[in-house]
């Protein structure tokens, strides 16, 4: 894997005491690199990702606030399209995460919590990209690519 060093992740913790080794920056930073080594997204100079690891409560706020949904989510993307040219680095958007969701996910479909994690890392990462699942065409593009990515890093499949 080709290594993307000039990207930027910036995880914003102020919900959880502790993280474990794989919801660490390095390992995520691993993560985005090969999403935008699969999906062709090479030239990231001086951009930047924030990745926010929410609580229940807020991810509930911000999906019903943002997304018009009510209830808790897994994950949600928020795309930024403003430059910051007195800024070394452009934020292309920031992901919001429930962990405790995750957790719960896994259970329900038997995968290993870094695995569901990591997925919904890829699945956050692909909608700031652009990518989207509201037609089923772009769904099972979408599904593809995440299988593809979770599958080399992880050897397992997310679905």
């Amino acid at each position: 894997m080709k290594q993307i060093q000039t990207m930027k992740i910036e995880l914003i913790n102020d919900h959880y005491q502790t993280i474990p080794e794989a919801f660490k920056k390095e390992e995520i930073l691993k993560l985005v690199n090969l999403v935008l080594e699969k999906t062709g997204f090479e030239s990231f100079e001086n951009k930047q990702i924030n990745i926010k690891y929410a609580s229940e409560e807020e991810i509930q706020f911000l999906n019903e606030k943002f997304y018009k949904k009510k209830g808790i989510t897994n994950v949600l993307a928020f795309t930024n399209h403003l430059k910051f040219p007195d800024e070394e680095a452009n934020l292309i958007g920031e992901i919001a995460i429930c962990i405790k969701q995750i957790e719960r996910e896994a259970r329900v479909y038997k995968k290993a919590i870094e695995t569901r994690l990591k997925h919904m890392i890829v699945h956050g990462v692909l909608h700031l990209l652009g990518f989207d699942h509201k037609e089923k065409k772009d769904q099972l593009e979408m599904e593809k690519l995440e299988s593809d990515i979770i599958s080399s890093c992880l050897g397992e499949r997310p679905y």
